[in-house]
């Protein structure tokens, strides 16, 4: 059974080009800004990672991370932060919560391919451990 990604992106070409590097090997649920996204988990879904633009309207990156960090249910799913800011330490220093990584925009896709990978594999022996 494939891994589910959660990507939450306000560009739909950045949506587009994530689903295509990511959905041969991982289910790929799309949404354009963090209430989209909240509304899906809140319909029951837990995705396996989190793919989340900083810089969305209505709920961004930064409002929904705190909302799920808080929630006990999805604290621990890890998060990938993109970002257009070129300042990550900042960005980081800002955060109520950490994130697991933080890739700048426009960001090479292999690299992120290798970071979904890598989370996932440390999430899956992390969730083996504690059980």
């Amino acid at each position: 059974m494939k891994k589910t990604i959660l990507i939450v992106d306000d560009e739909p070409t950045i949506l587009k080009l994530l689903e295509f590097v990511l959905s041969k090997e991982y289910q790929t649920e799309l949404k354009s800004n963090g209430y989209e996204a909240i509304q899906w988990l809140e319909d029951g879904n837990k995705p396996d990672l989190i793919i989340l633009d900083v810089n969305m309207p209505y709920f961004n990156g930064t409002e929904f991370l705190n909302s799920i960090k808080i929630s006990g249910i999805f604290s621990k799913i890890p998060v990938i932060l993109l970002t257009g800011t070129t300042d990550t330490k900042n960005l980081e220093a800002q955060l109520r919560f950490p994130v697991n990584e933080i890739i700048q925009k426009p960001f090479n896709p292999t690299k992120l391919k290798d970071a979904v990978k890598y989370l996932l594999a440390e999430h899956t022996k992390l969730f083996a451990s504690e059980n």
